[in-house]
């Protein structure tokens, strides 16, 4: 394709014109639930601004808990623009903590994707004083934070000081998994990436063990590329021997998916909560 139908390609905004009216229902939605739902917020993992995670306790001692990565082309937009998502975990018996980063260009990618590895390595260090089962952390993500996510899903948790099935199970929604097309997107500069680091950054390089069980997932109404990356890269982890549940909602676009991701009553949100063996 060429360059003008390549920034189309890899522009959500384009995509859907409406995506700040989707934008500002995330928000009041998430800040409904903090309203509601007693968590602590902003918790430090690290020494910057940026790192920091809200945590949501399950009603019940020693419960699963679900690790979520935000998105916002890893240079925008903020945990608290998505607890909404909080109440499905939290009904179900569940932990949920979202995790923040320092956003790009402030920091480099490969500093983001350390940074979310030190937060899943936070949660599992401290998962008797937050009240959950350090042996059942499940993780999550969507947009850019399912790229964040497939990365975590592939970390070398011994090097972290973890066990190597410390995750024990991963939900990726709408992703991207090449990060070579940012290469050439505007704003894709501000991830401060080179040619030679581009597989460094990208999850089709560095897949998860075969024995962590995924979820996959991208609407219907998103863009043909959007939707090519995460068939290559389903298709990739399945080659890899992993069980991959793909699953593609032909009414959602790359921002209403974050609500049939957050909804028990869709096939997503049931896929997710059964691999926490939440759902029959």
């Amino acid at each position: 394709m060429d360059l003008d139908e390549l920034i189309q390609q890899y522009n959500p905004r384009a995509a859907v014109p409406d995506h700040e009216v989707w934008k500002a229902h995330w928000t009041l939605d998430s800040e409904r639930v903090r309203a509601t739902l007693k968590g602590q917020l902003r918790v430090p993992y690290g020494d910057t601004p940026g790192q920091c995670m809200d945590v949501f306790p399950a009603t019940r001692p020693n419960a699963p808990v679900q690790v979520f990565v935000h998105g916002g082309f890893w240079r925008f937009l903020d945990s608290f623009d998505h607890t909404l998502i909080v109440p499905m975990f939290h009904e179900a018996g569940a932990a949920t903590v979202l995790l923040n980063y320092d956003l790009c260009p402030t920091v480099p990618l490969t500093e983001v994707i350390r940074q979310v590895r030190a937060g899943l390595a936070e949660v599992w260090q401290r998962a008797d004083e937050f009240g959950f089962d350090r042996e059942r952390i499940f993780i999550s993500g969507h947009s850019a934070g399912g790229h964040l996510c497939a990365m975590l899903a592939a970390t070398d948790c011994e090097s972290l000081g973890l066990p190597a099935d410390a995750i024990k199970g991963a939900t990726m929604v709408s992703g991207l998994y090449d990060l070579t097309p940012m290469l050439q997107v505007p704003g894709g500069e501000e991830l401060l990436m080179t040619p030679e680091t581009v597989p460094d950054v990208s999850p089709l390089w560095h897949l998860p063990r075969p024995s962590l069980p995924l979820v996959v997932a991208v609407g219907g109404h998103e863009t043909r590329e959007w939707i090519r990356q995460t068939g290559d890269y389903a298709t990739a982890c399945r080659a890899n021997g992993s069980e991959v549940t793909a699953i593609q909602p032909d009414y959602d676009n790359h921002y209403s998916i974050l609500y049939t991701f957050a909804n028990p009553m869709t096939e997503l949100g049931a896929a997710v909560l059964r691999q926490m063996g939440l759902a029959a």
